[in-house]
């Protein structure tokens, strides 16, 4: 496998090899000697780890970007390129030494990202590069974000990623599972699993490390893998025991049993070293994986030959090994050696080594690496012996140097730990707030809502407004109703004196008037916020102004509030780039497009659209990023271009920091489905609905939506019954009421009910001259009057061609050709059934077969079929065959015409014998000439 990956990064292309086995698997020595065997192919090998107790952002990438940062000053890169590397150099340092104090605005994380991609582009243009990542279940959430970056975007990078990892519980996180599961769909990328030794292998190792003949190691070899389970490391160490005891004829003599642990192992073999050595490996092992001598020296209060002295014995043990000819610094062995070693110290002896180990830090020089992290670590470590002020200001620190890398989930763990340390109250819940904005920053809504929710409901007054603004700021994100939200506000609000001008308090009412808007109750939300937002200028508050402008525009907009939301919209984008604040203009632009949609407005829409996506770039924010994907995610589905607005939708699914995968699923719901229908890909959902489903424990619009899609007319009927005896007002209140509105048209014109058809006129009307979208373009439906339209013709109401003729021209006017062909289609089945005059109705059909033709839709395909039938050939091939021959004539191979179907491979290779079989074709050159002949390649065949 290696070798073949080998080959394709000399040939130009990234990949990857993730290496998984459990511990003491053999997964360093594995990527060390493909490390050693491919540098001497002239590979530049760089080296990152992760480390368990520290957690700084992007860890295991720091090392390997400071050699990077070196090599670009020293110029290794080709001619012409210095202004270039000026630039990756500049950003690089930004990201390779995150403990810098003065950084106080830094670049957004995704310009981070692209300086590495960068910088390894640069230098592996030069020569193939090797990138080792030891421990990745170790890794933050920054740190696998930065990865899947650098795989997803670096395709063209001649690099060889080598990742180690624990795959199983309890070392793999959620995160490392789905980071892995995403990048496994990616060319280029692999996985390695390694294995237990077998018993030829265990009887191979004794008889190489112990000198014996074969029939003596195949003697003891199985009993060595019954004690070490064929653990390689286990092994390894039961091997050298078995050394330092006799060899191999101890295990004849009963004299050793073997160990059961590596804990076992490491008991004994630290029993054997010197009392200084067992006290110097002891602080050493809390110092961490890897340790400087200088720092082990002012641990233990020992001088520098004392620990060379004893390291020297430690080594010749091997416990730990030299990472310098000068023994300035070494690490353990093993991970495992190391933590062995923490684990079988007392537990009074190991605080006071935690404790001994913050101070030296504390006292050293301040470049010492993750120096605050570190102190954060030890201090917190050792806080029953009095250090807790300590941790919870070294934690802060810590956060705050997260902040700034732009690793915000990693910034609310050390707040977490910090507001369980501190025994101030105001302090505990001001460091539980903080925490709870940097989880919503790194899209855990979830845990945010959690953290807010607890110091609303304990905190003093000031504190609970605060939470409650918290609290409201991370639920509408992911689609809360809002009741929980407008109940803490409320209550928070009550029960302090704020004057009505502070700012806390007006941010307060602008949350409120938006949780109110959730609930439903719109017009109420609206002065709420509009209230807020007359306070907020009042005081001249640029960020409370900004706020109240935000919670004004997040919510449902309706053609009658458009107006307003428009303003409000174009004033917040106003304020943001005022105060560059690239957030606030992202937030206005978004809601600005998604007006100039709804409106049809198209310059709006295009120059807003613009904007979102240059804010959300400068922001780098996982939830603004998101949102403007969808933007594009738009655009591509309303030019019938599905397979890329499938491409975004895939990638859309897998984003990171804006929630979890259950949340991204439910918000992403109407678009996935959409799509899938649009292109006849339900086939799979279908076995999941039995059409016996209760409506109330499901939503029921997509429920119905479902079934007639899948022309399920008893179920999908019995679904729109149920529907229109609800109060339909409960589901105008959800930012999904155009996705409804959408789905209950569309079954009850499918269905002739003309009731329900004529019960939904009138909420379809208030769109009239508009275009239906869900949320900031989640999902789009095109001009609401061909729905309008659709509905007059089931009631035979004259005005439905002009409807339908309006909403041609908007989808026109919007670049929307798939919904152009939808509506095509609805205007020649509106002309059949009112009797048309033939012209008319001939006119409609070829504008219909030439709109649809053009697409690659199987919905708006069937549709029309079931207006036109296809004309029956004397040959019998069917529409699909035809098709399919069409692009045979083009020279289209069964993979390609798979792909351009949105079929398998298999049902091409079906239609192709199929064809081949009708037509009397030999081969398909034959069947070629024969479509040529026959007047196959004739559009309106």
């Amino acid at each position: 496998m290696l070798d073949d990956a080998w080959s394709a990064v000399e040939g130009g292309t990234l990949q990857v090899v993730f290496v998984e086995g459990d511990a003491g698997m053999g997964k360093t020595r594995f990527v060390a000697e493909a490390g050693r065997a491919l540098h001497g192919h002239g590979a530049a090998v760089l080296l990152g780890a992760c480390v368990a107790d520290l957690g700084a952002p992007y860890q295991p990438f720091v090392g390997p970007l400071a050699l990077l940062r070196t090599a670009l000053m020293d110029g290794a890169g080709p001619e012409g390129l210095g202004p270039q590397l000026s630039s990756v150099v500049e950003r690089l340092d930004r990201l390779a030494r995150p403990t810098r104090s003065e950084v106080s605005v830094p670049a957004n994380r995704r310009d981070l990202y692209e300086a590495v991609c960068e910088a390894l582009r640069v230098v592996s243009a030069v020569r193939p590069v090797v990138l080792v990542l030891e421990d990745l279940h170790w890794a933050g959430e920054t740190s696998l974000d930065l990865l899947a970056h650098v795989v997803r975007d670096g395709g063209d990078i001649r690099m060889l990623c080598l990742a180690t990892l624990r795959g199983g519980p309890p070392d793999a996180s959620a995160g490392l599972a789905s980071t892995i599961a995403e990048l496994h769909r990616i060319e280029g990328v692999s996985r390695v699993r390694l294995t237990p030794l077998a018993l030829e292998d265990v009887a191979e190792y004794v008889r190489t490390q112990c000198g014996v003949d074969a029939a003596r190691a195949a003697s003891v070899a199985p009993l060595l893998l019954e004690r070490t389970g064929g653990n390689p490391f286990y092994l390894r160490e039961v091997v050298r025991d078995l050394g330092d005891r006799g060899g191999l004829d101890s295990l004849d003599d009963g004299v050793m049993a073997t160990p059961r642990t590596v804990l076992d192992l490491y008991a004994a073999r630290l029993d054997r070293l010197d009392a200084t050595t067992r006290v110097l490996l002891d602080a050493a092992a809390v110092i961490g994986d890897e340790f400087s001598t200088d720092l082990l020296a002012h641990v233990t209060d020992t001088d520098v030959e004392t620990v060379l002295a004893a390291m020297d014995g430690a080594e010749q043990a091997g416990l730990v090994r030299a990472l310098d000819r000068a023994g300035a610094s070494f690490a353990f062995d093993h991970v495992l050696g190391r933590q062995s070693i923490v684990d079988l110290m007392p537990r009074r002896e190991l605080l006071h080594r935690h404790a001994a180990v913050a101070l030296a830090l504390e006292r050293g020089p301040s470049s010492a690496p993750n120096r605050v992290q570190r102190m954060a670590h030890h201090f917190a470590s050792a806080e029953v012996l009095g250090h807790r002020e300590a941790a919870v200001r070294y934690l802060t620190q810590a956060a705050g140097l997260a902040r700034a890398g732009l690793a915000h989930h990693e910034a609310g763990q050390a707040l977490v730990r910090a507001a369980g340390l501190a025994d101030d109250v105001g302090l505990r819940d001001a460091l539980r707030l903080d925490a709870a904005v940097a989880f919503r920053d790194a899209g855990a809504f979830g845990t945010a809502c959690d953290l807010a929710r607890e110091v609303a409901r304990e905190a003093g007054p000031v504190d609970r407004l605060r939470a409650a603004v918290a609290f409201e700021g991370a639920a509408w994100r992911v689609g809360d109703p809002g009741f929980e939200s407008a109940d803490l506000l409320t209550s928070a609000l009550a029960g302090t004196d704020l004057a009505a001008d502070d700012p806390l308090r007006i941010r307060a009412v602008a949350s409120l008037g938006r949780a109110i808007t959730f609930t439903g109750d719109f017009d109420r939300g609206r002065q709420v916020c509009a209230h807020a937002i007359a306070l907020a200028e009042s005081t001249g508050d640029r960020a409370t102004l900004a706020h109240s402008l935000e919670c004004s525009i997040t919510n449902v907009v309706r053609p009658g509030t458009a107006a307003q939301t428009a303003t409000w919209s174009a004033r917040l984008a106003e304020v943001g780039r005022a105060g560059e604040d690239a957030e606030a203009v992202f937030q206005g632009a978004s809601i600005l497009a998604l007006v100039g949609y709804l409106t049809g407005d198209v310059e709006r829409y295009e120059s807003a659209s613009s904007e979102t996506l240059w804010a959300a770039a400068r922001t780098g924010a996982p939830f603004a990023l998101m949102q403007s994907a969808c933007f594009e995610w738009t655009r591509a589905f309303a030019r019938g271009d599905l397979d890329r607005a499938r491409s975004i939708s895939e990638d859309l699914m897998h984003a990171r920091g804006v929630g979890t995968w259950a949340e991204l699923s439910d918000r992403l719901s109407v678009q996935t489905f959409v799509l899938r229908r649009e292109q006849g890909r339900l086939d799979g959902v279908a076995a999941l609905v039995t059409g016996d489903e209760d409506p109330g424990g499901h939503w029921a619009p997509g429920l119905l939506a479902l079934h007639a899609a899948l022309g399920r007319r008893p179920a999908a009927r019995r679904v729109l019954g149920w529907m229109m005896e609800q109060d339909l007002a409960r589901y105008r209140a959800s930012a999904t009421w155009p996705a409804t509105l959408a789905f209950l048209v569309e079954a009850a014109v499918w269905l002739a009910d003309r009731d329900a058809a004529s019960a939904l006129r009138g909420p379809a009307a208030e769109y009239e001259g508009h275009n239906l979208a869900v949320g900031p373009l989640i999902a789009v439906f095109g001009s609401a009057d061909r729905y309008l339209g659709m509905l007059d013709s089931t009631l035979g109401r004259p005005a439905a061609e002009d409807l339908l003729r309006s909403a041609m021209e908007m989808d026109r006017r919007m670049g929307a050709p798939l919904f152009e062909a939808h509506g095509a289609v609805a205007l020649l089945q509106h002309l059949q059934r009112s009797g048309a005059r033939t012209g008319d109705v001939e006119a409609a059909r070829r504008d219909a077969v030439d709109r649809v033709g053009r697409l690659r839709s199987a919905r708006v395909t069937s549709m029309l079929e079931s207006v036109v039938p296809p004309r029956r050939r004397s040959d019998g091939l069917t529409r699909r065959e035809v098709e399919i021959l069409r692009l045979i004539a083009q020279g289209l191979s069964n993979r390609e015409l798979a792909e351009r179907l949105v079929i398998s491979e298999n049902t091409v290779t079906n239609h192709v014998r199929s064809i081949l079989l009708k037509t009397g074709a030999s081969n398909r050159t034959m069947a070629s000439r024969y479509a040529a002949e026959h007047g196959v390649l004739d559009p309106d065949t």
